[in-house]
Order: structure tokens, then sequence, then C-alpha cells
């Protein structure tokens, strides 16, 4: 095509019956549009198949149009965890539904977040989220060094913390565990935790044990890594002292970790609930899906993508209230508790 023949700005106001400034903002998505000037830009770039100058854009607004997802994790993990995949997924479609180009950063074995924060400040990205960090000595610090917008899937631990989070109220969550296996009549209960170096594990295992330590029960603890091959692995351990009644419930700080514990208890002709009580968190489709379904903690992707793009959107257009979002828990009660 000829750049003559190419459907400009000004072709697409003059079909919709606007000016170009207003069929400007429309192909932004600016707000402060009436919704039937709105509709009638929109119908003129589908029929004219108007395709935004994304360069010329750029230049006016310098912002490139792209927002990186950082995990520093091992690829083999982020392909495997269900809270991470069902994550990406939901920024994903909220990035795409706001014309935003996603691209994937992920870490370096030595889990410092240099390699990804040398990335960030090559000016190719706009803003990123950054989802499963650790409390490695200098990730979030390295990561928080760009000079671009930065928001957090999980509150972050750094000498300078920044608000700039979304995060499950994880303490909550370990509470609720913690509260349905003392209605499930478990006395002696065990918990699996993630990897103590997030903050997520460490909340869930600091409201599951403040429940526990009202009613004088210390509960044995086995710290995993939010992977099966841990869960399997702890699910291992505590099977003689399931079968010895030492240990008559569980809390899996994880479904993945849950279910592999689950299906090393079956191997050893363990039930639940009849055996041992389960608890497990995410809620994701596994657990309901699991034999018996699991009783879980919601840790809803969906809210928290959602959350986590329109603060980033807004802190680009400076609009943003400068608070954290705290997403409260819910239960989620079926048969294993």
């Amino acid at each position: 095509m000829r750049p003559s023949d190419r459907v400009t700005l000004e072709d697409v106001a003059r079909a919709a019956g606007v000016s170009r400034a207003t069929a400007s903002r429309v192909v932004r998505g600016d707000t402060g549009v009436t919704a039937k000037k709105t509709k009638a830009v929109q119908a003129a770039v589908a029929s004219l198949g108007y395709i935004p100058n994304s360069a010329a854009r750029a230049l006016v607004s310098r912002r490139t149009g792209t927002v990186a997802v950082v995990i520093p994790e091992p690829d083999q993990m982020i392909f495997s965890d269900p809270f991470l995949t069902q994550t990406v997924q939901e920024i994903s479609r909220d990035l795409d539904e706001a014309d935003i180009q996603l691209v994937m950063v992920f870490g370096d074995q030595s889990g410092h977040g240099r390699r990804a924060a040398k990335y960030l400040c090559n000016g190719s990205v706009d803003g990123a989220i950054v989802i499963s960090h650790h409390r490695f000595s200098g990730q979030v610090e390295a990561i928080m060094s760009v000079q671009i917008p930065v928001v957090f899937i999980g509150r972050p631990v750094a000498q300078a913390s920044p608000n700039s989070w979304v995060d499950l109220d994880n303490v909550s969550a370990g509470r609720l565990a913690a509260e349905r296996l003392l209605e499930c009549g478990a006395r002696r209960p065990a918990i699996i935790t993630g990897s103590l170096d997030m903050v997520a594990a460490h909340d869930r295992l600091r409201g599951f044990r403040e429940v526990l330590g009202r009613v004088g029960i210390d509960p044995v603890l086995l710290e995993g890594a939010f992977t099966a091959e841990s869960g399997r692995a702890a699910g291992e351990a505590l099977a003689p002292r399931i079968e010895s009644g030492e240990i008559d419930g569980v809390f899996a700080s994880s479904d993945l970790m849950a279910l592999a514990a689950l299906e090393a208890w079956r191997d050893r002709g363990l039930r639940v609930p009849d055996d041992v009580r389960l608890v497990s968190c995410d809620n994701g489709p596994e657990a309901a899906a699991a034999n018996p379904p699991l009783t879980s903690v919601d840790n809803p992707t969906d809210i928290l993508g959602r959350a986590a793009t329109d603060m980033l959107r807004a802190i680009l257009d400076e609009t943003w209230d400068g608070q954290p979002v705290l997403v409260p828990a819910r239960l989620l009660v079926r048969q294993s508790c």
C-alpha cells in the first residue's frame, strides 16, 4: 500500500463526523468523550480499517505501548504452576483490552533480578508487573531501581518497600485454614508452607500459627516450595505420622502442593478426610476437580491481575491514589475438610 492510500485519522474523523482531536481521544482510549461520538469513531475505524500509527503515537506520548511481566522464577516453575499461568493469562487479557503489548521477562539463575532490571532500563517498556518475587538480597531493590513504574503482585519486603502492590490477605488465609481444621475436629495439625523467603508463605504461616496458638497448639511445620515435588515430599514425610495418629489435619499452602500430598497419601492407603483433613490455598480449577474436592482459600487471579494492570495504568496516567490493594481472603468449603 502506498502512503497516500493509507487510512488516516483525518479520514476516521471525517467519516465519524467529529473533530480530529475527538477521534484521536477515542483511538487512544481516553475518557471524556460521549458514548455517541465514541461509537461513531469506533464504527469508522472498523469500516475504514484504520490502523493507529503506534510509532508516531510513541513519539508524541513517549510511551511504547508495551508492559513487561517479570517472573523471577525458574522457567520450569513458570509453566507448571497454575497460579502463575492463570495470573499471566489474566494480565494478558486486561492489557489486550487496553491495546497494550505484553512481554515476558524471566529471572536469572542468581535470583537477584539484575538481568531483569537491566532489560527494564533499556526503554523498551513503559512499566512492569512483577509476580512471585522472593526475599533474596537485593532482588526487589534491583527491580525498584529502574526508572519506570513497577507494580508487584505480592507484597514486597525491602528496605524502602513501595506501596505499588496488590496481594491476597495471606495472614487471613492462614487464619481461615486453621479455623476450618479446628472446626473439622483436627487437634494435631501440620502445615506445608511455600518457600519461606516469600512473603505469601511467611504470612500464611503466621496466620495459621496465630489461630492455633490461641488454643495452645503448636503445628508441625514442613517447608515446601510451592511445587508439586515439594508437596509430594512433604506428604510422604507426614504419612507415617498420619498413620500413627500424630497428625490429623494439614494445611498445604498451595493447591499444587496439596494435590501432590494427596496423591502420596493415596499411594499409602490413607484417605482424606477420614484419616487426615486437608485444606489448601489458591482455589484453582484443580482443587474443585480433585477427589475429594479440596477445601481451599481463594487466591483470585482475575482480581489480582486486574488490580495490578489497573494500578500500573493509573501510575502511568498519574491518577494513582498511592495506596496498595489487599484482597480479602475467602474460604471455599468442600469435602476434604
